[in-house]
């Protein structure tokens, strides 16, 4: 009778915990012994506790959702949470996946690929919502399309990218490892930054009630807008809404600082961007004169085809990161990587990224690119004279074979430790001016 009484009472709790809606949710029953993990994650969410079940998110389309034709996207969450969306819908997050992808007429396999002219477009017109399209992810392979781009850059459609997929617990998406996990590594190691930095070492001995974290810069009054305060890399905005966005981060700022302090640190990291951009520049135009020379190898023509441009050189916003010459390796690292370090190191407060991971490298290329360069045409100019020697003449006053003749004596000797690589140089140099070469 006890034991009869004792399940009985069991089965009540269980039917009042679950709540009526999730008692009725078609998911629930099997779920439960399938992916265990999810249901008692969603257990413990606030959605369980105001009976926001699995329809509510998923709807009731059973075999829809098996088949993955239903997604529960940005808009869905909107719903329900209709001030978060706008305030996303304003940020760089809102544009994720489509200045990722590059123009959807170009893809075929891409994951996801969406045909609709307004993806890119504004209704009604040719006016491209994004202004950037992206070869690099053009040019990478459906899994690491999947896997290394759109698992960031989703965050346009996915609130999940922040908040998990079945839980809602808000402590974790304010948490800086969870921007961390796209905002990190070699083209934008923002956490990395804001860890060693001073900020960061306070938040994390105790101090988060005193010291700044991702959240409170990016996401004051708990904005979905991550983009207010940036006044950094808008290129396309006037100059009211950069120093609107600059007035609001010194506005921030100012919570613990003088607004004189924050705005001259502010103003030091525009100097330092504008000064990496100027040094990106210099290199881009060696590169560009290598390239009309005919000196880059492998030539552009001889790659595969690049995803937009075809056999075109590319060296701007569509450059790739596969098939280049080694001075176009170079200067990716310095656009991608070292001159963003160079100025965001600033702007997140960590001086050792601003320097040496940053300033010190984008310098240290930039010479390895004036040396490779200068290397280029040197090969370049003595092949032609070589060549210059080897279509001479046969009867040419013996002058082909005699300075073929001197040359391979000169190295000879060089070889032999006769003579130095300077004397050797000299000595050559002297012997094609001598036969006018």
């Amino acid at each position: 009778m006890m034991q009869t009484f004792i399940s009985v009472l069991v089965l009540f709790f269980a039917c009042i915990c679950a709540g009526p809606a999730a008692a009725s949710d078609p998911c629930i029953d099997c779920h439960e012994k399938k992916t265990p993990g999810i249901v008692n994650y969603w257990k413990k969410s606030r959605h369980f506790e105001k009976e926001v079940t699995c329809t509510g998110c998923h709807g009731a389309d059973v075999e829809a959702n098996h088949n993955r034709r239903t997604t529960v996207d940005a808009g869905k969450c909107g719903e329900c949470h209709q001030s978060a969306l706008s305030g996303h819908s304003l940020s760089r997050h809102s544009i994720g996946l489509r200045s990722g992808r590059g123009c959807t007429r170009n893809i075929e396999t891409a994951a996801g690929a969406d045909k609709s002219c307004l993806f890119c477009h504004k209704p009604g017109s040719d006016e491209t919502i994004v202004k950037t399209e992206c070869a690099m992810f053009l040019a990478q392979s459906p899994e690491m399309q999947r896997q290394g781009c759109n698992a960031c850059h989703m965050v346009e459609v996915r609130c999940d990218t922040c908040h998990t997929k079945h839980g809602t617990d808000l402590a974790l998406a304010r948490e800086p490892d969870t921007c961390g996990v796209c905002h990190m590594g070699p083209d934008h190691p923002q956490v990395e930054m804001w860890e060693k930095s001073v900020h960061g070492v306070i938040f994390r001995n105790g101090g988060k009630d005193i010291a700044p974290s991702c959240v409170t810069c990016h996401m004051r009054g708990g904005s979905h807008n991550v983009s207010r305060g940036i006044a950094s890399g808008l290129p396309e905005a006037g100059d009211s809404i950069k120093k609107r966005e600059r007035e609001e981060m010194i506005s921030i700022c100012s919570a613990c600082h003088t607004s004189n302090l924050a705005r001259r640190n502010l103003e030091d990291a525009d100097a330092i961007e504008r000064q990496s951009g100027a040094l990106v520049e210099e290199a881009k135009g060696i590169v560009e004169g290598l390239q009309k020379d005919g000196l880059l190898f492998p030539a552009p023509g001889k790659r595969p085809l690049h995803p937009l441009f075809g056999e075109k050189f590319v060296i701007g916003p569509h450059m790739l990161y596969e098939n280049l010459s080694g001075v176009e390796s170079l200067f990716f690292r310095m656009k991608q990587f070292y001159a963003p370090i160079s100025f965001k190191g600033v702007f997140h407060q960590n001086p050792d990224f601003a320097h040496w991971y940053g300033n010190a490298p984008l310098k240290l290329t930039l010479s390895e690119i004036k040396s490779e360069a200068e290397l280029l045409r040197q090969v370049a100019n003595t092949k032609k004279r070589l060549d210059n020697i080897s279509s001479a003449p046969p009867n040419d006053d013996g002058h082909g074979d005699k300075t073929k003749k001197a040359l391979r004596e000169l190295k000879e000797k060089r070889l032999s430790g006769e003579i130095s690589e300077q004397e050797y140089e000299k000595e050559k140099n002297r012997v094609m001016e001598e036969r006018g070469l």
